[in-house]
């Protein structure tokens, strides 16, 4: 019987505009009435994926960051998995090494280690460039654009970051040419105790080898009880291998998932452009005790 759905954010929940659309929001209130739990399972900050949640009118508990933190619906966090500083001080070095710049996320959410005028120079020479590679209708209004840069935190530079008292959860980094991440993550990979995953080609996150998508799901689970069988976990791109991965588990892939997902996967649902949650919940609901598509 499943009792629990596990679902990542962008490229499956998000529509093309980073919103929830009032069908997935209907199908997710009618899978909660009927006592299944739901659960966002993302590589957003809390503080982001809180956002998007209200503006859809729905609560729910949270694994953030790949896994590096998570949340119940009231706030409550419920683990936390940091890089130690000094570990960020060698990710630091060598994305430096290949002229990248670090996003680090700590707990209060998305940081920055430029100022004001670097990060915005950033964010349109970089960030949502590397987006529009793979996105090509993708884009910010100057509204979205000066929200984006207000919900940042400045550390005042890397050395005061390294030195003060706030956790870095996750670093992300961006770019137009996809080598030059590639030769980075061969880098980034040898250091013990992290976990490198891209969600596209042009971007890579990195986060401490205890934060993962997968190993967050299935310590959530035994918490609350509940076994690999009665779980659902859908995604679409490579941070979220870890968790459709887990033998057992009923995973699924949106139609526009990349083909590493697609291949680990048992099932399919249409893609986040078509409400593809709504579609696999409405599956489920269907028959919960012999849950098959």
């Amino acid at each position: 019987m499943i009792r629990l759905v596990a679902s990542d954010m962008d490229g499956t929940l998000l529509d093309s505009y980073r919103k929830i659309t009032q069908v997935n929001v209907d199908a997710i209130r009618l899978a909660q009435e009927e006592g299944i739990e739901f659960i966002i399972n993302t590589g957003r900050e809390y503080q982001n994926v809180t956002k998007i949640l209200d503006q859809a009118g729905l609560s729910c508990d949270m694994i953030c960051s790949n896994g590096a933190c998570g949340y119940d619906k009231e706030g409550k966090r419920l683990f936390e998995h940091d890089i130690p500083k000094e570990t960020v001080k060698k990710i630091f070095d060598i994305l430096r090494k290949y002229g990248l710049v670090p996003t680090p996320f700590t707990q209060d959410g998305r940081a920055s280690v430029l100022s004001l005028e670097e990060l915005k120079r950033y964010t349109k020479e970089v960030m949502i460039p590397a987006m529009q590679v793979n996105h090509p209708d993708f884009v910010y209004t100057e509204e979205e654009f000066r929200n984006l840069i207000q919900e940042v935190t400045f550390t005042g530079g890397e050395e005061k970051l390294l030195e003060g008292n706030d956790r870095v959860l996750k670093v992300i980094t961006q770019s137009v040419t996809p080598e030059v991440l590639v030769q980075a993550r061969g880098e980034l990979e040898k250091i013990e105790g992290l976990a490198v995953v891209s969600t596209v080609p042009t971007d890579l996150e990195i986060t401490s080898s205890d934060a993962q998508k997968g190993i967050g799901l299935m310590d959530y689970a035994k918490e609350k009880g509940f076994t690999v069988d009665e779980i659902v976990a859908i995604g679409d791109s490579e941070n979220d291998y870890s968790m459709l991965s887990i033998p057992g588990l009923h995973s699924v892939a949106m139609d526009n998932a990349v083909e590493m997902i697609k291949n680990v996967c048992v099932y399919q649902t249409r893609a986040n452009t078509k409400d593809g949650i709504a579609y696999i919940l409405k599956c489920i609901l269907a028959d919960r005790e012999n849950f098959e598509l």
